[in-house]
C-alpha cells in the first residue's frame, strides 16, 4: 500500500502551477474571455490587450501565438488577429434568455404592473426563452459605461431588453454590438431595433382634438427627466401647430422630481392673464394630480378646462369624469417584440426601423370646446361636485 503524503501533494501541485508562465496564464485568461464571447470577430490591437491584463506586448505576442497553434485565432502580418470559427463560442449551447435592464430601483411603481412586460414575459415562457431582470437605480447617472460592462460582459446567448433608458445607455448598447431590443423609442442619433407606440402620431393628434375644439392655449406637461417618446409626442405636437393658421400657444410645464414642484408650476401658470385652456399630460400619475388639483380650484373639466393623457392605465378606465386617453395595443406591441427578440437571439440582422404600433384614442369626458371667457380659478371647495356627462 503506497503512502499519500498530504504535503509533498500540494508541494508538487505549488510547483507545478509555478511552472505556467505569465504568457499561458495570459493565453488561458483570452481563451475564457473568446469562450464566454467577450469577442465576436476580432482582438483588439495588442497594446489594448497588455492594457487590459497588466502584461507587457512580448508576453500577450507569446500568448497570442498559443492561441494560435490552438487553432482559436488567426494571425496576419498587417491585419487584426481574428477569431477563428472554431475558437467562438457555440451559442446554440446556451439556453436562450432575455434580460430585462431597467435604471431604478424594483419598487418603481410604475414597474410594478407595466401590462407590456407582463404579456412579453409570458410570451416568451411559450417560446422556451428564459426571463431575467436588472434592476440598478445607478445606471440612472451620468456614466452608467463601467457598470453596464459589468452587467453585459461574460453573458452569452442572451438578447437585452432597454426600457426606460437614457441616451448614454443605449450608446453603450450600440457601441457594444450585443443583441439589443429597445422597448420604446431610440433617442436621436442611436440605431437599434426598437419597438415602441407612435408617440409622434399622439403628439399630432391630440393637437388637431384640442385645436378643433377651439382652443388656443395648450399646457404639456412633461416629465423631470423626458424620454425619447416624450420627445417625440412633443415633436408631433409641434409640428400640427405649425401648420395651423390660426396661433396656437404651447407651455411646457416641467412636472418636477415631486408632487409639489408640478402644482406649484401649474398654479403659477394659471395664475396668468391668459392661462392656458385646455392641458396634456405625458404620464397618468401626472393627469390624476393635475385632475384633483384642477377640481380642488373650483374649476370644472371639461367646461372650464379640458384635460388629456399621452396613456392609460387601469385606475383611469373607473375615473370620474372618464380622462381623454390613449391606449396601447399591448398584444400586438409584445408579439413585435418578442419576435425580434428571437431574430436577435438567434443571430440575425435586425432592422433598426422603427417598429411603431398606433394606440387607440378613448374620447373619455375631459376634452370639450373651449369656453370664451378665460379660465380663472374659483375659490377652493370643500367638496367638488363629480358629474358623469352620458357618452
Amino acid at each position: 500500500m503506497t503512502c499519500c503524503d498530504p504535503v509533498k501533494n500540494s508541494a508538487a501541485a505549488f510547483s507545478e502551477f509555478r511552472r505556467a508562465s505569465l504568457a499561458d496564464q495570459a493565453a488561458e485568461a483570452l481563451r475564457e474571455f473568446i469562450r464566454q464571447g467577450v469577442w465576436s470577430e476580432v482582438l483588439p490591437g495588442q497594446h489594448e490587450l497588455a492594457r487590459r491584463l497588466s502584461i507587457s506586448r512580448p508576453t500577450v505576442r507569446a500568448a497570442l501565438a498559443r492561441l494560435a497553434e490552438d487553432g482559436y485565432i488567426k494571425i496576419a502580418k498587417g491585419c487584426r488577429t481574428r477569431l477563428c470559427a472554431e475558437g467562438q463560442v457555440n451559442v446554440s449551447s446556451a439556453p436562450p434568455t432575455v434580460c430585462l435592464i431597467v435604471p431604478s430601483p424594483r419598487e418603481s411603481q410604475w414597474f410594478g404592473a407595466h401590462p407590456l412586460l407582463m404579456e412579453m414575459r409570458a410570451q416568451f415562457a411559450v417560446q422556451g426563452i428564459g426571463w431575467e431582470e436588472v434592476f440598478d437605480r445607478t445606471l440612472a447617472g451620468r456614466q452608467p459605461e463601467a457598470r453596464l460592462a459589468g452587467i453585459v460582459n461574460g453573458r452569452r446567448h442572451v438578447c437585452w431588453l432597454l426600457i426606460g433608458t437614457s441616451v448614454a445607455i443605449q450608446r453603450w448598447f450600440q457601441q457594444a454590438k450585443v443583441p439589443t431590443l429597445v422597448l420604446g423609442s431610440c433617442h436621436q442619433g442611436v440605431e437599434l431595433p426598437s419597438v415602441d407606440v407612435n408617440y409622434y402620431a399622439i403628439g399630432w393628434h391630440a393637437a388637431g382634438c384640442i385645436a378643433k375644439n377651439g382652443h388656443e392655449r395648450i399646457a404639456l406637461v412633461l416629465p423631470h427627466q423626458p424620454l425619447a417618446g416624450d420627445l417625440a409626442c412633443l415633436k408631433g405636437l409641434d409640428e400640427y401647430i405649425q401648420q395651423q393658421k390660426k396661433p396656437v400657444t404651447v407651455v411646457k410645464v416641467a412636472a418636477g422630481p415631486n408632487q409639489n414642484g408640478l402644482l406649484a408650476n401649474l398654479e403659477r401658470l394659471l395664475k396668468k392673464p391668459e392661462p392656458p385652456t385646455a392641458i396634456l399630460c405625458i404620464h397618468v400619475a401626472h393627469v390624476l394630480m393635475v385632475l384633483v388639483y384642477l377640481l380642488r380650484m373650483g374649476l370644472r373639466v371639461p367646461e372650464d378646462i379640458s384635460l388629456l393623457c399621452r396613456e392609460t392605465q387601469a385606475s383611469l378606465d373607473l375615473g370620474l369624469p372618464e380622462v381623454t386617453r390613449y391606449r396601447s395595443p399591448v398584444i400586438k406591441q409584445a408579439h413585435h417584440a418578442v419576435r425580434i427578440a428571437q431574430s436577435l437571439l438567434a443571430g440575425h440582422q435586425v432592422t433598426t426601423v422603427p417598429n411603431l404600433i398606433m394606440p387607440a384614442f378613448l374620447p373619455g369626458e375631459t376634452l370639450a370646446l373651449r369656453r370664451p371667457q378665460s379660465v380663472t380659478a374659483a375659490p377652493p371647495r370643500a367638496e367638488p361636485a363629480l358629474t358623469r356627462t352620458p357618452l
